[in-house]
C-alpha cells in the first residue's frame, strides 16, 4: 500500500516544482510560477503594521507587505548609502514622494507643521533642525528641500539647507541669512529678519539604491 501512495506524490511533487500553479485559470503562463487568471478580483498582500512588519525574521529580498501604518505597498530590498549596500523595508514608489512640509518663521517659531515630522530650533547654531519620523532619514543626495520665502520682508533673505549627521539619525537644517543686514555689518547673531518659508521635502529615488 506504501509503494502505491509513493508513486502519486512524487508525481504531484515534480508537477508543483516543473509546472506553473493557476489560481482562476486553467493554463497558466507557462514562463511563471503563479498565474492569477483574468480575475475581476485583486490579490490583498498581507496586511502588517509597521511593528510587525519590522518584526518579520528573516527577511528577505522580494518579500512584500501592505503597511497598515503608513497606508502603503513595502517591500524588503536594497538601497545604498554611499558605497555600502544595505536592506530594509522600504515603500514601493513610482517617483518623487513628498515626506515633510510646513511653514516656519525666521525667528524660530513653527508655524504649521505634520505629524511625519518634527521641526525645532537650535538656538546655539541659529538653524532650525528637520527631523523625519522613522524610518526616513534625510540624505542630501537622494532627498530635495525646498525653502520658498513667503510675505514682506523675505525679499533679500538667504535660506540655506544642510545634513545634520548625529549619533543615531540623519538630519536636515534649515537656516535663514538677511543679506542686506550682513551688507550692513551686523553681526551673525542678528543677520534675521522676520518672515515666513515654506518648506517641502521630496524623496527623489524612483528605484530604491
Amino acid at each position: 500500500m506504501e509503494k502505491f501512495l509513493l508513486i502519486p506524490l512524487l508525481f504531484l511533487s515534480y508537477i508543483s516544482v516543473a509546472q506553473p500553479v493557476g489560481i482562476g485559470t486553467t493554463s497558466p503562463i507557462s514562463s511563471s510560477v503563479l498565474d492569477m487568471g483574468p480575475s475581476a478580483k485583486p490579490m490583498v498582500l498581507p496586511r502588517l503594521t509597521s511593528a510587525q512588519m519590522n518584526a518579520v525574521s528573516p527577511a528577505a529580498q522580494g518579500m512584500m507587505v501592505f503597511n497598515t501604518d503608513e497606508q502603503q505597498i513595502y517591500s524588503y530590498m536594497k538601497y545604498k548609502v554611499n558605497i555600502i549596500n544595505l536592506n530594509r523595508w522600504q515603500p514601493i514608489s513610482t517617483g518623487p514622494r513628498m515626506l515633510a512640509w510646513g511653514v516656519v518663521d525666521s525667528f524660530a517659531t513653527t508655524i504649521s507643521g505634520g505629524n511625519t515630522h518634527t521641526v525645532t530650533w537650535d538656538a546655539t547654531n541659529n538653524w532650525y533642525r528637520l527631523q523625519l519620523a522613522n524610518p526616513f532619514e534625510y540624505y542630501k543626495d537622494s532627498m530635495l528641500l525646498m525653502i520658498t520665502p513667503v510675505g514682506n520682508g523675505s525679499w533679500d533673505q538667504m535660506p540655506s539647507t544642510g545634513e545634520l549627521i548625529e549619533p543615531n539619525s540623519r538630519l536636515a537644517s534649515i537656516k535663514f541669512t538677511d543679506a542686506s543686514r550682513i551688507a550692513d555689518g551686523l553681526s551673525s547673531s542678528n543677520v534675521r529678519r522676520r518672515s515666513g518659508f515654506h518648506f517641502v521635502l521630496y524623496d527623489l529615488r524612483k528605484v530604491p539604491y
